[in-house]
Order: structure tokens, then C-alpha cells, then sequence
């Protein structure tokens, strides 16, 4: 109960000192910021369509994707968790950073946000650059924020990873995913987890492709009746050997699958000696319960902030009994 008062305590702070900040703030910010991230890109995010898949050439930067930021980890990391998250999800990613991303002090992972750019909403993008400067935990890309385009998102995130981070796991969620990074780290630390070509989550295979509905793939897309096997994304893991693998075969496919995790599996399928290893830990709620089990590593459709510090207490919890058992 104290460590929930606490969280709510520093939420309302948070939120305090956020809208002092983006009221007198943002917009002194919002201009330069602006020009940083797009820097000298010949294509402005405006004129990215969410349906091409052409690239921007940004002069001077050797980016294979859409991804526009240069920030670099300060120190290695034993996880890094990388978040998709929709521009204008304010509360999602507060709820995270006041949760599991960080406020710890072993340091053994870090977590970002990949963000892609809004739909022009001026107050909304002044809060975002404000946002940005206050956490510096976005990772931005050109391309404009769509469902359809979920998976240039995750080549522009997988790139930044390769380019600009040193880790030696990679957890890819969504921000609707609560994620026990203890359970994580302690799973991939066990002697039996493989440290090199391991990707793991809630696995599928031999799925068959919807041609209508949200999911749908046009046999132009994809022209095969089943799916590789694939993790689930939500979660899923990647061992540090395997992303910049897989950011050498974005070239390979000209146009990617609109369905980032069938895509991931797709390139995965291109890489010897990687096996598809399906995981219990990563759950989905069901029925809007906000109930937690034990040994989670991920849970999926977390649609309210207060369940997301509730599971965060729970998992505190539960890691706090063991310790003691100890």
C-alpha cells in the first residue's frame, strides 16, 4: 500500500510539474526541437504517405529506415525495452515511467519509446516536444503514426538498437503491455536460456493469413497460405546478435508486411539456427481483468494506468516474498 501511495504521489508530481513545464516550455522548445529531428531531410514527415513505403534520404545520415533520432545509450545495458507507443499516449508512457521502466538502482536495463510523428495537432505536438526534452526516452521516426505502418516502426527501433545502443537482450512491446523486467532479466540470466539466437514471447505457428478485416494481407503482400512462426507483438525477445542480423535483411524486402510480428518472423525464418521458442510467461488479460500470475514476464491489454501500477505492486510483491524466502 505505501509503495502504491508512493507511485500515485510521484504520478501527481509528475503531472504537476509537466503541465507547469509544457505550458511555459514547449513552445520555446518546439521550433528548434523540430529542426533537430528532422535535421536536413529532404522528405518532411508531412509529405511521408502512411500507405508508401519509400524511404526518406536524409543527407549526411546513413539510416536505412525512417528513423530520425541519434541518441545514443550512455552505458551497456543487460535489457533494453523498447516500447511502441502512439504519439499523443501521454498517460500510457507516464504510467510505464513511473512503473517498471526505471527509478531503480541496479541500472541493468533501460527502456525507450518508439514514437512516430501525430496528425498535426499543434498543442499535442508542442506537449510531445516538451515531453521529449523533459524524459529524453523517445526514439522518433519520420513515417507517419498508422496501424498499417507498425512495422516501420520496429525496422526504425531495431535500427536505433543496433546503431546506438549496447545491450545484450531486446524486449520489443506495446505500451498497453506491462513488463516485469526482473522475471525477464532473471529468466534470460538462467543457464539453460540461449544468450545468442534466441527470440522468444507468445508464439505462433503455421498461422494462416486473413485476406479482410484489421489484419488482412493481399496475396500481393504476401502470397503464401500459412504464416513462418512468429512471436506475438505485443513482446516479444531478441538476443543482441539477432537485430542487427535483421537489420541487414530490411533491404531484402522491398515492400515489408504491414504486420510487424508476421514480418519479424518472415526475416527470423531468413537466419540459420534460430528457433521460434514459445514462452507461458507472456500472457494477455482477459475479459478487462486486472488480475496478475505468478512467473509473468509480459501481460498484454493493459487498457487503464491504475491496472498498470496495480500488476507493478503485485510483481514488487511477489519479487519481495521470494527475497525474503531467501
Amino acid at each position: 500500500m505505501a509503495l502504491f501511495s508512493t507511485l500515485m504521489i510521484v504520478g501527481v508530481h509528475e503531472y504537476l510539474y509537466r503541465k507547469n513545464y509544457y505550458n511555459t516550455a514547449a513552445k520555446l522548445y518546439l521550433r528548434n526541437v523540430q529542426i533537430s529531428l528532422l535535421g536536413k531531410m529532404n522528405t518532411s514527415y508531412n509529405e511521408v504517405d502512411f500507405a508508401s513505403n519509400s524511404q526518406p534520404t536524409p543527407e549526411g545520415v546513413p539510416h536505412k529506415t525512417y528513423l530520425i533520432s541519434r541518441t545514443r545509450c550512455a552505458r551497456e545495458y543487460f535489457l533494453l525495452i523498447m516500447v511502441m507507443s502512439r504519439p499523443y499516449n501521454f498517460k500510457r508512457r507516464s504510467a510505464i515511467r513511473i512503473t517498471w521502466a526505471g527509478g531503480h538502482s541496479e541500472e541493468l536495463w533501460k527502456t525507450v519509446f518508439l514514437v512516430g510523428q501525430g496528425g498535426g495537432d499543434t498543442a499535442q505536438d508542442q506537449r510531445l516536444v516538451a515531453e521529449e526534452e523533459m524524459h529524453g526516452d523517445l526514439i522518433r521516426g519520420a513515417q507517419r503514426e498508422h496501424y498499417r505502418n507498425l512495422t516501420l516502426k520496429t525496422q526504425v527501433g531495431l535500427e536505433w538498437a543496433s546503431k546506438y545502443c549496447n545491450f545484450q537482450f531486446l524486449v520489443k512491446s506495446d505500451d498497453d503491455v506491462f513488463v516485469d523486467p526482473h522475471a525477464m532479466i532473471n529468466h534470460l540470466k538462467k543457464p539453460d536460456t540461449p544468450k545468442t539466437n534466441l527470440y522468444t514471447g507468445c508464439c505462433y505457428y503455421k498461422g494462416t493469413p486473413f485476406r479482410r478485416g484489421k489484419y488482412a494481407v493481399s496475396w500481393e503482400e504476401y502470397n503464401k497460405t500459412r504464416y513462418p512462426a512468429f512471436c506475438a507483438g505485443p513482446a516479444y525477445v531478441l538476443s543482441r546478435d539477432l537485430v542487427p542480423k535483421l537489420v541487414n535483411l530490411f533491404n531484402n524486402v522491398k515492400n515489408p508486411l504491414p504486420l510487424e510480428d508476421v514480418y519479424i518472423g518472415t526475416l527470423i525464418e531468413k537466419i540459420d539456427g534460430v528457433d521460434v521458442v514459445l514462452h507461458p510467461g507472456f500472457r494477455t488479460l482477459q475479459h478487462g481483468r486486472c488480475i496478475y500470475l505468478s512467473d509473468t514476464l509480459a501481460y498484454h491489454l493493459v487498457t487503464t494506468e491504475g491496472c498498470m501500477i496495480q500488476l507493478f505492486n503485485l510483481a514488487m510483491k511477489e519479487r519481495e516474498e521470494k527475497q525474503k524466502q531467501h
